[in-house]
C-alpha cells in the first residue's frame, strides 16, 4: 500500500489513542484535517483488511477503529468507565470453538471477542 499523508495522519491519530475512535473523531483529531469523512472511511476499511486496525462496534451500535499492533488474531480488553483499551495476544477459545463446529455442522472462519471490565487505574479509583 502507497504511503501517503493522509494515511500516516489516520495510522497516527489511531496510534496515539488508548481508545477506539469513531471515523468523526479521528477525523477531528487529524492535524490538517485535508481529508474528508470517505477518504477516511475507505483508509480504515483497507487498514483493517490489512490487519493494522480493527473495527468495534460498541454498546452504542457505533463503529470505532482501533490500531492494532499484532498482524495475528487476538482479542480487545475494553474499561466500562473511561473506555480505555488494551489488545491481549491471547485466544485460549480453540477448543470451545471445535466444539461449537461440532454442534452446530458450520465452518468458523472467524470470530470476535470483545472483553469488559476495569482498567488498573480505575480499579484503583474505584478502590479509594
Amino acid at each position: 500500500m502507497r504511503q501517503t499523508p493522509q494515511r500516516e495522519g489516520i495510522l497516527r491519530v489511531l496510534l496515539d489513542s488508548d481508545r477506539p475512535l469513531t471515523v468523526e473523531e479521528i477525523w477531528e483529531r487529524m492535524p490538517d484535517r485535508r481529508s474528508g469523512l470517505p477518504t477516511i472511511y475507505r483508509n480504515l476499511e483497507r487498514f483493517v483488511q490489512e490487519g493494522w486496525a480493527e473495527s468495534i462496534l460498541g454498546a452504542d451500535q457505533v463503529m470505532r477503529f482501533v490500531r492494532c499492533n499484532s498482524r495475528h488474531h487476538h482479542h480487545h480488553l475494553q474499561c466500562e468507565r473511561c473506555g480505555r483499551m488494551a489488545e491481549v495476544d491471547a485466544c485460549g477459545l480453540d477448543a470451545s470453538l471445535a466444539e461449537m463446529e461440532r454442534i452446530s455442522g458450520f465452518h468458523i472462519t472467524r470470530h470476535q471477542l470483545m472483553l469488559f471490565g476495569l482498567c488498573p487505574s480505575c480499579r484503583a479509583e474505584k478502590d479509594r
